[in-house]
């Protein structure tokens, strides 16, 4: 099998991820950390099918939250001699401007504004975004953003936009406990790359609850639509992937 190593980059942010959720947990208000596997059949470029780990976590403070995750994909390693295993990972991070200033900053469905930043990591992959988020009080959700960026590719001349929503929301069916959560991600064009749009909406039952782990093991589908994928005209992406979620 052939191993796959993290980029520098992609190491020094979840390492500066994991450290910032320790330093900020005496004054958090909360912390949550998930390991996944996923398994889709339909990808738009390379190999149809693949496996994927996705480790994330998220957390709280006091002045704002930060989100981090990786991907290791290809978990079977080589199968062809040309697939390697791949590592992409995100850092986001937000300053609450209201917390900080001490203002009530909330306005319509907004509740809250924030100073957001993203950086996206992988093998050939390094950009970076900042701009301002939006924390929005919708109905049924248990959060929901509205994050803002400029997005800038180190590798490309220029910059663009990104517009990019973020949910999440537990619910009952029957007897039976659900979450549905997700993103959704909107991209300007830059240098030779195209706009493009992903989406990965997820619906999960709580399998745990069945004996009384409740919010613990979840089990379902992520749907991953990628519109011009990468930024490449005409590389559409509508892939089901079974998922399963440890919480922890």
């Amino acid at each position: 099998m052939i191993q796959a190593s993290a980029p520098p980059r992609l190491v020094s942010a979840c390492t500066a991820g994991l450290l910032l959720v320790g330093v900020t947990g005496t004054a958090h208000a909360w912390t949550q950390a998930s390991l996944s596997l996923l398994k889709g059949w339909d990808y738009a470029l390379g190999d149809k099918q693949r496996s994927i780990a996705t480790y994330e976590v998220a957390n709280g403070w006091e002045y704002g939250d930060n989100y981090f995750f990786f991907d290791y994909t290809n978990l079977e390693g080589d199968r062809d001699g040309k697939t390697l295993p791949n590592i992409y990972g995100e850092y986001a991070p937000r300053l609450s401007l209201g917390k900080i200033t001490g203002s009530d900053l909330g306005a319509g469905p907004v509740t809250d504004v924030l100073l957001a930043g993203q950086l996206e990591m992988g093998e050939n992959i390094n950009r970076r975004l900042y701009g301002l988020g939006f924390d929005l009080d919708v109905p049924g959700m248990d959060y929901f953003q509205l994050n803002t960026y400029v997005r800038d590719d180190t590798d490309l001349p220029g910059n663009t936009w990104q517009v990019t929503l973020v949910w999440g929301s537990h619910f009952d069916l029957a007897s039976t406990k659900w979450l549905f959560k997700g993103h959704f991600d909107y991209a300007g064009s830059e240098g030779h790359v195209g706009h493009n749009i992903n989406s990965a909406p997820q619906l999960l039952l709580d399998v745990g609850d069945f004996w009384g782990a409740s919010d613990r093991l979840y089990a379902g589908v992520e749907y991953q639509y990628w519109k011009n994928k990468y930024g490449i005209e005409g590389a559409d992406e509508h892939n089901p992937q079974a998922m399963v979620t440890w919480k922890f």
